[in-house]
């Protein structure tokens, strides 16, 4: 069985993690006068394990009491994984080195070095955050300067928001509501992620994810990531009404077409998108909303797709600052995660 995008993007971010540990460890090693190999095996090994506990169980719906908690009162948990951590670590790579006649002097040097490796591995986990938070392709394309100079590109862009979400404000509160939004989104992504799209931003109680065109309309992917976030937001209703007495309802917006890709920023640096585009992709949610719909599409997008059967016309919509005007179809979902 084939993984899922969002597993192996978890994969390379695990990777991404030992890649940190075994650079930490090799210096730090090296410093002290202690065998590099030794200590970067140590490094990398540990690398994996906290690799595997952030990306599999941190940033699962397992580890929501983690993520929900401030990052310094995270730190004990993290140092009680990396002492874990380190003594199956240094057993395994003193095996694999075929060194555990040094086991005794590790023994000796436990205090010390138990305290450098967790230090150096607070250090490592903070990097990884950063990258998380960025995003590793982002920062990829940030290194390389992908989008140093501004790039057209034909992109696909869907907006998405919660339906009736100041009144959910009121009813629920301020922390209530933050934390149902905090699952929904996480729910949302794992399809879109899965179908090939990338989350561009977050904004409020809803987001913006972007696909490559062609990537966006082979095989239906974006209907099928559509699909999939509305049934396991329906998968998850009786979570939902547990925790927090209401389901969410959402709309979607979808348009695509030229844009620009550009680096934004000066102090903080990110990559923007810009153009008609992703104004008109905006209106197309909009629209959802007033036709009381939950899934509107341009017929710039549709006409792309295969699956006709299940659009229904709408008419037109204006667009501000857009001289002609937009057809739009009603997307009839299935909610279906297949």
């Amino acid at each position: 069985m084939p993984l899922s995008l969002t597993t192996r993007r978890k994969l390379i971010s695990v990777a991404i993690a030992m890649a940190i540990f075994a650079a930490l460890g090799a210096v730090t090693t090296a410093a002290v006068g202690r065998p590099v190999e030794i200590g970067t095996t140590n490094a990398v090994l540990i690398g994996l394990g906290v690799g595997l506990f952030e990306e599999f169980y941190v940033q699962s719906t397992r580890g929501n009491w983690l993520r929900a908690m401030h990052p310094l009162r995270s730190i004990p948990v993290y140092v009680l994984v990396v002492i874990v951590l380190y003594f199956v670590a240094v057993h395994i790579s003193h095996l694999l080195l075929n060194r555990l006649d040094d086991l005794p002097v590790v023994y000796r040097r436990l205090p010390y070095g138990l305290t450098f490796f967790t230090l150096f591995s607070i250090v490592g986990i903070l990097m990884m955050r950063v990258v998380h938070f960025i995003g590793p392709d982002t920062l990829f394309h940030l290194v390389v300067g992908t989008y140093h100079r501004p790039v057209a590109e034909r992109k696909i862009l869907l907006f998405l928001d919660i339906n009736g979400s100041t009144a959910l404000g009121e009813r629920l509160g301020g922390l209530q509501t933050r934390a149902l939004v905090r699952k929904f989104l996480s729910d949302v992504a794992r399809p879109i992620v899965d179908h090939g799209g990338d989350i561009y931003l977050y904004k409020g109680d809803g987001l913006i994810a972007i696909w490559d065109w062609d990537a966006a309309v082979r095989d239906d992917a974006i209907l099928r990531a559509v699909d999939g976030m509305f049934a396991t937001v329906t998968q998850e209703r009786d979570t939902y009404v547990r925790s927090f007495g209401v389901a969410p309802a959402f709309r979607i917006g979808i348009h695509g077409g030229d844009v620009v890709v550009s680096e934004q920023g000066d102090t903080k640096r990110s990559i923007g998108i810009y153009g008609d585009t992703i104004n008109i992709a905006a209106r197309m949610e909009e629209a959802a909303r007033s036709h009381g719909v939950r899934c509107v599409i341009s017929r710039a997008v549709s006409d792309a797709l295969a699956v006709h059967d299940r659009f229904e016309a709408l008419g037109e919509e204006r667009v501000k600052g857009i001289s002609a005007p937009i057809a739009i179809s009603a997307y009839q979902v299935r909610e279906s995660t297949a």
